[in-house]
């Protein structure tokens, strides 16, 4: 159970990492940006990206919560 941990964990934080890289690379090009449609697509691009990380984060919970009933009833 630990390797499955471990595994998820990892792959947690990968995903967190990418989609933190994803949203800071949007945060500079909004800091860049005076165009006022394009400013709102940025941020309404960063918010989507905050409920993407969001629910990788329970998806990745509740991947968890499966896996440990799992080998709950398997021991």
């Amino acid at each position: 159970m630990t390797e499955r941990n471990n595994k998820l964990e990892e792959i947690s934080h990968q995903l967190n990492e990418n989609i933190l890289a994803v949203k800071g690379t949007l945060e500079l090009m909004d800091a860049s940006v005076t165009e006022d449609d394009l400013h709102d697509l940025l941020l309404k691009a960063m918010q989507r990206m905050d409920g993407i990380q969001r629910l990788s984060n329970e998806m990745l919970n509740a991947l968890q919560n499966c896996l440990n009933k799992m080998n709950s009833r398997n021991t």
